[in-house]
């Protein structure tokens, strides 16, 4: 019996880190952290959507999905093909959940709330599911992602994409099955035709597979060619359609900030350049720079702690967060316009990885501090993402209720142009409080409508200048002038309206817009 046992035959333990990458064991993400976080992301984010007033971006979304497929395919044509298929998923959205602020926004925080899940699994992946759990938690605290929850565009939705997207490639390296880089392929393919910007994560991608598995590079490129195919149509049209401006005044000083500060740590909370918020405080002001500081720190003693450790991790990490933001600045020094924080927030996902990282690598009670003195830096910002005016003082939601509260069916509104007119007309005007808040303006008589946007294929439709459309107006009755505080050749327009005999009744004024009530 015991040379039986010496002789028998015991299979060696060979060490996980000479595994081939297909066998290698990972962890696994618990179901019920996943589903956790989510819900805590989704939560989080939704808070406060339908307090905040809409500005002109989101009014172009919902005036775009609004529209039936074949309008929405005339507009595409001339503007906007690079939102087209976030336009037409939010053309179903609207169909079923309507177009109200909260509405369209809660389709924002679905998509924070998928990001957040994959967040969890990939941290898991790569780290342990305490590093998971903690990176979801951080993802959902972020503020660049927080305002992309009740941001009615494509960037929450780039988060989602962008997230699972890695999550799909991370499961193709490690698998020989054609399936894996097939739906790694589609997962990137939808990210960029959702915005082109996350092409930049493609090429982080390719950094990454360099870094940890060479063998599978042809595979890649094989894959990141396919749908380069299938998405070049969509990358042709938004080079052809480049009226998406980004920031036109960056100095060094400011850009240095907008990437420690703002591209993270701020998100579109209104700037000192853009307006203030509602709350009568700037505290978000001084804690975003504390935030920022704070979080670069656990950042770097992440990046020391694990170069040696988990060098794995940052080489899905680091080209994340580092590839699109020297790509878009070096841009940006050619051509300010390619550069806003808000076109980097597929990135943000990296961030949250690295501070979860960071702070699981602290001593417990340390790591506690830390924590609570990040999520109390960030509270003040995500307050101010919240006022009225957050959206970078948009304030139509207010004109809106001015309207619906003194407005009377029957009445006529002109909206005053945000553009100069050319030959007469007028391409962009304040008819996205219309557009925007439909209920608040039901009744009244648009009397400087030429074209509406669904007959003119554009967002706003197109106006005619206010002296041809007081020849519209009737004869008795009441003149709702709805202009920018700051309108260029206000005053011409007054001397209009007086020729015209009318006089005025009243005028309220917000931070960007003025009502004017005038009558005969």
């Amino acid at each position: 019996m015991a040379r039986a046992d010496s002789d028998a035959v015991t299979t060696p333990q060979i060490p996980e880190d000479v595994l081939e990458p297909s066998l290698a064991p990972v962890p696994r993400a618990r179901p019920i952290a996943v589903a956790f976080v989510a819900l805590f992301a989704g939560v989080v984010g939704y808070v406060g959507a339908w307090r905040v007033s809409l500005w002109s971006d989101e009014v172009a979304t919902i005036s775009a999905a609004g529209r039936s497929p074949q309008e929405l395919i005339e507009l595409l044509k001339h503007i906007d093909a690079v939102h087209g298929l976030y336009y037409a998923g939010m053309h179903v959205w609207i169909s079923a959940f309507g177009a109200s602020p909260a509405s369209v926004r809660l389709a924002s925080a679905f998509a924070v709330a998928a990001g957040a899940a994959g967040i969890v699994l990939l941290g898991t992946r790569l780290a342990n599911p305490r590093v998971g759990v903690v990176a979801g938690i951080a993802f959902a605290l972020l503020p660049r992602v927080t305002w992309a929850a009740i941001e009615a565009r494509s960037w929450a939705a780039t988060l989602a994409l962008g997230v699972w997207a890695t999550v799909a490639l991370h499961s193709a390296l490690r698998s020989r099955r054609t399936g894996a880089w097939i739906l790694y392929g589609v997962l990137g393919a939808l990210a960029v035709a959702t915005n082109v910007y996350l092409v930049m994560l493609w090429l982080a991608h390719g950094v990454t597979v360099l870094a940890t598995a060479r063998d599978r590079v042809r595979a890649w490129i094989a894959t990141a060619c396919v749908s380069a195919l299938v998405v070049g149509g969509v990358v042709l049209a938004a080079a052809r359609q480049s009226g998406q401006l980004g920031s036109t005044d960056l100095t060094p000083a400011r850009l240095v900030r907008m990437i420690v500060v703002n591209q993270w740590f701020l998100g579109g909370t209104p700037t000192p350049t853009t307006g203030g918020s509602d709350t009568g405080t700037d505290l978000w002001k001084v804690t975003s720079v504390l935030l920022a500081l704070l979080a670069w720190s656990v950042i770097a003693f992440a990046v020391v702690r694990t170069r040696r450790a988990n060098p794995t991790l940052l080489a899905w990490t680091l080209p994340w967060l580092l590839a699109p933001t020297v790509l878009l600045v070096t841009a940006a020094l050619v051509r300010p316009s390619l550069y806003n924080p808000r076109y980097l927030t597929f990135c943000a996902p990296a961030v949250a990885l690295l501070l979860a990282v960071g702070l699981c690598e602290l001593r417990r009670r340390v790591a506690v501090a830390v924590s609570l003195a990040l999520a109390l830096l960030a509270a003040p910002v995500y307050a101010s993402q919240r006022t009225v005016l957050a959206k970078s003082s948009a304030d139509l939601s207010l004109v809106a209720a001015e309207l619906r509260t003194n407005a009377s069916p029957g009445d006529a509104v002109y909206y005053g142009p945000r553009d100069p007119a050319i030959d007469g007309r007028v391409n962009r005007s304040m008819r996205t409080v219309a557009l925007g808040y439909p209920d608040a303006v039901r009744g009244l008589e648009d009397i400087g409508l030429a074209v509406t946007p669904a007959d003119g294929a554009t967002l706003f439709g197109t106006s005619i200048t206010l002296e041809p459309a007081l020849d519209r107006l009737p004869p008795h009755g009441t003149l709702w002038v709805v202009r920018r505080e700051d309108q260029a050749g206000a005053s011409a327009d007054d001397r209009s309206l007086g020729i015209a005999g009318l006089h005025v009744v009243g005028t309220w004024r917000g931070p960007q817009t003025e009502i004017v009530e005038l009558r005969r």
